[in-house]
């Protein structure tokens, strides 16, 4: 029996720009990865992480211009100034949680573009089963990992965005027209923050798909391992009977 060659021309071409889900069927029904997809999948993940990133650093400065002190809510004539100095520490809190998600989702798919790279940008790289199983399922965990970063992520956008809302309506109705301004940056705010939101699902749904392409990898190379094993088995069992074979003047 004649092994299948573990051809890795598809996972090698990282170039080319495909727009199909990444999964597809050789003859012997084996899934085959499609790398180029894969690729292209990953270089969307890492624009929208770092847009996003760029975007959480605007809605940064706009909170901040937004935290009020206690002297300028009195001077606002603000009754409950108290109550919304908490909201605003509140919100500088969270902002910098995600400030922190919004690195790490960048930094976790950049690492997987970058390793991806690294070992199948060149034509004529091989890898074995073993090794291309411990590849992909590191990636899938780091996929997997970045998105619960993202959901995370997203539910303190919401927080962000709520506690904005309950800040304006305060100013609307204890400082009327003196808040006004101040109204508008908060809303101002939360629009960037719908956007921000939205991209962050975008990007949950690229990631999702890229460790669905991961898990097909993994298969696929699983089933190369789990062929190359019965055909050594095969051999061994061929070879013994040969030689017993021959013992006997066969």
């Amino acid at each position: 029996m004649k092994i299948k060659a573990i051809s890795l021309a598809i996972l090698m071409s990282v170039s080319t720009v495909a727009s199909v889900v990444p999964v597809t069927a050789n003859a012997t029904g084996i899934p085959v990865f499609d790398g180029a997809n894969f690729a292209n999948m990953i270089q969307n993940a890492v624009n929208q992480a770092t847009q996003i990133s760029n975007q959480v650093q605007q809605i940064n400065s706009l909170v901040r211009g937004n935290a009020l002190s206690e002297q300028a809510l009195k001077q606002l004539g603000l009754g409950n100034y108290s109550g919304v100095i908490s909201k605003v520490s509140k919100q500088a809190s969270d902002v910098n949680q995600l400030l922190a998600a919004s690195k790490t989702l960048k930094q976790s798919v950049s690492q997987v573009q970058n390793e991806f790279q690294t070992l199948y940008s060149q034509a004529g790289t091989k890898q074995t089963p073993d090794q291309m199983l411990a590849n992909f399922s590191k990636w899938s965990n780091q996929l997997q990992d970045a998105n619960k970063t993202a959901m995370q992520a997203q539910a303190t956008i919401n927080n962000i965005a709520d506690r904005n809302q309950q800040i304006s309506s305060i100013l609307n109705e204890s400082a009327g027209g003196a808040g006004a301004s101040q109204v508008a940056q908060i809303q101002s705010s939360n629009q960037l923050l719908g956007v921000v939101a939205q991209q962050m699902n975008d990007l949950n749904s690229v990631m999702a798909a890229s460790q669905r392409a991961t898990i097909t990898a993994q298969a696929q190379a699983q089933a190369e391992k789990d062929a190359m094993r019965a055909d050594w088995a095969k051999r061994n069992v061929d070879s013994r009977n040969w030689d017993g074979a021959k013992g006997k003047g066969y």
